[in-house]
């Protein structure tokens, strides 16, 4: 048996290899774009290395209940498997070990990664580490996107003729778009957090350019996500300016981006696809009423229609559900539910959870996102109500834009491209709020 010293050693290069796994991903999703799909393999790598990382740390607090539930859940989906093969038809052994397989892969790296960030915050400037991982991420993201736009190679974000915006390299602007949002508080967070004008201005650029590329994805989501960024921190930095002058500095920069997001949104993709693009199209309608009132009729349609493609799959997957046997209400009834010609998911990730893997494996899934909210949110109360900390509040809404966007859109907590940010994050935050304040 490996001795303390010598398992200490390994974890601990264990942990600085997590820290730079996180800097592949966007590469590995790039090569996957250009049907090179290293991704798979080593996402599936950093599954059974998390396992082993886990196995290893010296009697660390928490090892033990995360090996327990680890071991409950792999029994768990052992027999979720076994239940629909026996019970679904049809039944795709290949779609269902590859969803269960993206959906333990969050599970795993949330686990691996509360250890990695706890033991790593040890470090004087580790939280340095990972907003600039992040922020390299991003950057890379919307510089390949940039790339893409020149050459007009980028790849569509939706099939429609109507809609506008492309994802660059990449395959998902869903996924990227998350991405991004999530990618872009930590962006700022970086930003604010420079003390020097030069450092600041040197950023600048950098930001406004990953501003350009979410509104060029054309998504709901990413539009979505800056406007609520902004709006936060620039309220954030107003209230932290009325006590120390010197935050007016930020509070100035975040509104400028502010205006310069609403004056680009009109000409952009996302303006587009939301109906707020201006043109003489419009400005002619003035003067013809009928049109106007078709146009409005049209305008509220498409507002009932945002999530009737989820609503429809929601409503058929119900029907599903009621009719499953009881194995499959408990053990759920698989990828897609208990389709008859094509399996979809409804896209939204809870629900999702809830019908795929029944009532026993949502309630195990939920468990470790409920124990770490818990905690995080008893810690806010205790050790940090009495002041602002800035690094929680943009960790803070990052994790909460990314658990949104699973609600309402999926592409989150089923995709190891995107939940390995929120694992991360989650990580991030909950080290923040278990330390105690700053004086």
């Amino acid at each position: 048996m490996p001795s303390n010293l010598q398992k200490n050693t390994v974890t601990g290069l264990m942990e600085k290899a997590f820290i730079y796994f996180l800097l592949l991903q966007p590469a590995l999703d790039l090569l996957a774009y250009f049907n090179i799909p290293i991704s798979t393999v080593l996402r599936g790598l950093a599954m059974g290395v998390g396992l082993v990382y886990i196995w290893l740390l010296s009697d660390r607090r928490g090892k033990k209940a995360a090996l327990i539930y680890l071991v409950t859940l792999g029994l768990f989906m052992m027999v979720h498997l076994v239940t629909n093969y026996i019970v679904k038809e049809p039944f795709n052994i290949s779609l269902e070990l590859t969803y269960m397989i993206k959906t333990v892969f969050f599970i795993i790296l949330l686990l691996v990664y509360i250890f990695v960030i706890k033991s790593f915050s040890k470090k004087k400037n580790w939280q340095q580490i990972i907003q600039l991982s992040v922020l390299i991420n991003v950057m890379f993201i919307a510089v390949v996107m940039l790339l893409a736009n020149l050459t007009g190679s980028g790849h569509k974000s939706y099939n429609a003729l109507a809609k506008e915006g492309h994802s660059g390299w990449f395959f998902s602007a869903n996924e990227l778009s998350i991405i991004l949002g999530m990618g872009v508080s930590i962006m700022i967070l970086y930003m604010v957090q420079k003390r020097k004008l030069l450092d600041k201005a040197l950023l600048v650029p950098a930001i406004g350019l990953v501003i350009w590329a979410m509104l060029t994805v054309g998504t709901k989501v990413s539009f979505g996500s800056i406007i609520i960024v902004l709006a936060i921190s620039i309220i954030l930095f107003i209230i932290k300016a009325i006590y120390h002058k010197r935050y007016w500095l930020n509070a100035i920069i975040l509104s400028g981006f502010l205006a310069a997001t609403i004056l680009m949104t009109p000409s952009s993709p996302v303006g587009n696809n939301l109906g707020l693009t201006f043109g003489t199209d419009i400005i002619n309608q003035g003067n013809r009423p009928a049109d106007v009132e078709n146009d409005e009729t049209n305008k509220q349609q498409t507002g009932q229609r945002l999530l009737s493609g989820r609503e429809d799959f929601l409503h058929s997957i119900k029907a599903q559900y009621q009719e499953a046997p009881l194995s499959q209400k408990w053990f759920g009834m698989g990828y897609g539910g208990n389709y008859t010609v094509t399996p979809k998911l409804i896209e939204m990730d809870f629900w999702d959870w809830y019908f795929n893997f029944g009532i026993a494996g949502f309630v195990l899934l939920i468990i470790p996102l409920i124990y770490i909210g818990y905690r995080i949110i008893f810690n806010l109360f205790n050790k940090h109500l009495k002041q602002i900390n800035v690094p929680i509040i943009f960790v803070g809404v990052s994790v909460c834009l990314g658990l949104g966007s699973a609600f309402t859109a999926g592409h989150v907590l089923s995709s190891p491209a995107v939940s390995i940010y929120l694992a991360v994050l989650i990580g991030y935050l909950f080290t923040l709020t278990n330390q105690k304040p700053s004086t």
